[in-house]
């Protein structure tokens, strides 16, 4: 199995996310250009995606795949979601200076719901206030495993995505978002 097929099995429904092989090149994410956004598009499966766009023009590949229609029924669409979680990723990244830098994705419980958040600091929890978006059924059983899977999938020697505080797992959002230029 190939690393994008152990991604797509480890957060099936809710996301698919392809991350390339992590580099413990640090100079690479640095001497990169800035990020400028992130967009809502559609990709040639027809599938709504999430991506991201640095200053120079240059676009990442999808840092999320909207596939599951669980939440449709209320309302939330692929479609909305996308448009919704893109909107709340362009908002996390103007309000830390067009960087994310110093922001990690880690997962939590907010209102009775596991949801995938950002926070500012790997002490820092999940609360209405950073949520990106809700877990489907099936990765809400083991959302912590999920963001490991995440992050572990495709490290090469020490240049993890991925910290951990008390057992809580934190995504580096500037690292896993470089790697997917």
């Amino acid at each position: 199995m190939n690393l994008k097929q152990l991604l797509q099995v480890a957060i099936a429904g809710v996301v698919a996310i392809s991350v390339p092989l992590i580099s413990t090149q640090k100079s690479v994410a640095q001497s990169a250009a800035p990020l400028s956004s992130f967009q809502c598009q559609i990709s040639e499966d027809q599938l709504f995606v999430t991506l991201a766009v640095r200053q120079n023009g240059q676009v990442s590949d999808p840092m999320i795949v909207w596939k599951t229609e669980e939440f449709s029924g209320a309302g939330y669409t692929p479609e909305r979601r996308c448009t919704e979680v893109t909107n709340r990723l362009n908002s996390l990244l103007q309000e830390n200076n067009q960087s994310l830098s110093g922001l990690y994705m880690t997962a939590g419980l907010v209102n009775g719901e596991a949801v995938l958040c950002a926070v500012s600091s790997t002490r820092a929890g999940c609360n209405t206030r950073n949520v990106l978006f809700t877990l489907n059924h099936a990765n809400r059983r083991n959302p912590s495993q999920m963001l490991r899977n995440l992050a572990s999938a495709g490290v090469v020697g020490s240049g993890s995505a991925i910290q951990e505080s008390g057992g809580q797992p934190y995504v580096d959002l500037n690292v896993l978002v470089n790697q997917l230029f």
